[in-house]
């Protein structure tokens, strides 16, 4: 573990509403810290930052964030032309004729097998509001029905069809919200 440089100045600090304030370390011209290379033709900086009692010296946020470099912004996702969930399939061959067994290539069955076809889902068309009210409306409906016919229900068949249609109801009560 490497040995860490002492302090060679005393940096001020401060108190306010109980917590100890430090000014920043680049507030001084001080060659013997990493960031100095940074920092050093930077104006100095005037922030005080809190610190502990133990504290010696502090380096602020804004002189901090001088120090690092920008993060590397990459485009997003790029696609390799095969479908969502090709490597948990069984069996996969793309267009150029590659065989995948479960994601793994199968350099031996190059062109052997037919292309997988993928056929897209279709898409749900969105209730507008007044058809989720209709419709919301119509489950509640029928949730009382069933209710009164679990109710005078004898035999413990019919109760168990009830609850059980019941229980479907709700589910697709769940869905609408």
């Amino acid at each position: 573990m490497a040995r860490r440089k002492k302090v060679t100045h005393e940096f001020k600090s401060r108190k306010r509403d109980g917590q100890r304030e430090m000014i920043c370390r680049n507030s001084i011209v001080d060659e013997s810290y990493f960031a100095w290379e940074h920092l050093k033709n930077s104006p100095r900086c005037n922030r005080w930052t809190r610190v502990t009692s133990s504290t010696t010296a502090v380096l602020c946020s804004i002189c901090t964030c001088k120090t690092v470099p920008p993060p590397e912004i990459r485009k997003g996702y790029v696609s390799k032309g095969r479908p969502r969930g090709w490597q948990f399939m069984k069996e996969f061959v793309d267009k150029n004729g590659n065989v995948f067994h479960k994601g793994v290539e199968q350099p031996q069955l190059k062109d052997t097998r037919p292309v997988t076809k993928i056929e897209p889902k279709q898409s749900k068309r969105k209730l507008s509001k007044s058809e989720k009210a209709n419709l919301k409306q119509s489950i509640l409906q029928q949730m009382a029905l069933i209710r009164g016919d679990v109710k005078k229900a004898q035999f413990k068949k019919d109760i168990k069809s009830g609850q059980s249609q019941l229980k479907r109801l709700e589910r697709q009560l769940k869905k609408i919200r």
